[in-house]
């Protein structure tokens, strides 16, 4: 998992060739004037998806991993907590939907250790196959929030 913000100077060798795009893109793209939206930016391999949702209670909120996609989560307006822990492998599931979105739910788990991450306008967090994370959990109150996610295939790292 890597944490950071959209105005903060990468190191280049550090990020994948397709992880600097994704952040190149949610630098240029102004969201305000969009809904809810999938872009192919690369064909399956880098798709965005615009998300303009209410955030929730965490308890309300499912813990989740991707297996084929890396995702950079980048929060455009509003605030939002996200969960994130690794996967250790005792994790149960609640819900295969890999081959229809590429996502596993898992069960709430109270060894996990979860580290709830705040997500203000200019913050981005990328998640990998192994982080377990629940995003749209509301900080004080449900509130909107205007995010762009961008979906960076595995194989392209």
């Amino acid at each position: 998992m890597i944490f950071g913000h959209i105005n903060a100077k990468e190191t280049g060798p550090a990020y994948a060739l397709p992880i600097q795009e994704a952040i190149r893109y949610c630098r240029e793209t102004d969201v305000s004037g969009m809904g809810e939206s999938k872009i192919p930016l690369n064909g399956d391999a880098m798709i965005a998806l615009i998300c303009d949702r209410v955030t929730e209670a965490k308890e309300k909120k499912l813990p989740e991993v991707h297996r084929k996609y890396a995702e950079l989560q980048f929060m455009a307006e509003g605030s939002e907590l996200i969960g994130y822990y690794p996967d250790l492998g005792d994790n149960e599931l609640l819900q295969d939907c890999l081959e229809e979105k590429d996502t596993l739910y898992y069960k709430e788990n109270p060894k996990s250790g979860e580290v709830m991450l705040q997500m203000t306008p200019g913050t981005y967090a990328i998640f990998f196959p192994e982080d377990v994370h629940r995003p749209f959990c509301q900080v004080d109150r449900p509130e909107r929030v205007k995010k762009i996610v961008v979906k960076i295939a595995i194989d392209t790292l």
